[in-house]
């Protein structure tokens, strides 16, 4: 009998546990869903060029910070855009007024296409400020 007991009682228990999990973390997962923001300066930024054409890039934000920010397809000669698009990792886990402030050096060797990169970054992040 006591050995049945115990035994009720433990899965009362997880019961219990698991009805609290299931309404504790979908919430948090929801507050992150609300929390992430995600920019493409496609559009917003078509005008700033690298060597030769436009260099977009997806910006992924959440809780604050920067948590990645990804070049997106260019026409930029590939070689240089592969060496420019190092430059986004500079704005990785930085706030956003952080990355507004940087002075991030430019790749040597594809400057332009950098400097473009850098720009794209700082106008999306703006465009935040405008919301």
């Amino acid at each position: 009998m006591k050995k049945t007991s115990k035994i009720l009682i433990a899965i009362v228990a997880l019961i219990a546990l698991a009805s609290v999990a299931f309404t504790v973390f979908p919430a948090a997962a929801q507050k992150q869903a609300e929390d992430k923001k995600v920019i493409d300066t496609t559009e917003m930024c078509k005008d700033v060029l690298g060597h030769h054409a436009a260099t977009p890039v997806k910006i992924t934000i959440v809780g604050g910070k920067i948590e990645s920010v990804e070049a997106l397809p260019s026409d930029e000669t590939p070689s240089f855009y592969e060496m420019a698009v190092k430059v986004l990792d500079a704005f990785k886990g930085m706030t956003v007024q952080q990355a507004l402030e940087a002075e991030v050096d430019a790749v040597s060797g594809a400057t332009m296409s950098s400097d473009a990169l850098i720009e794209n970054v700082k106008t999306g992040l703006r465009s935040l400020e405008k919301k």
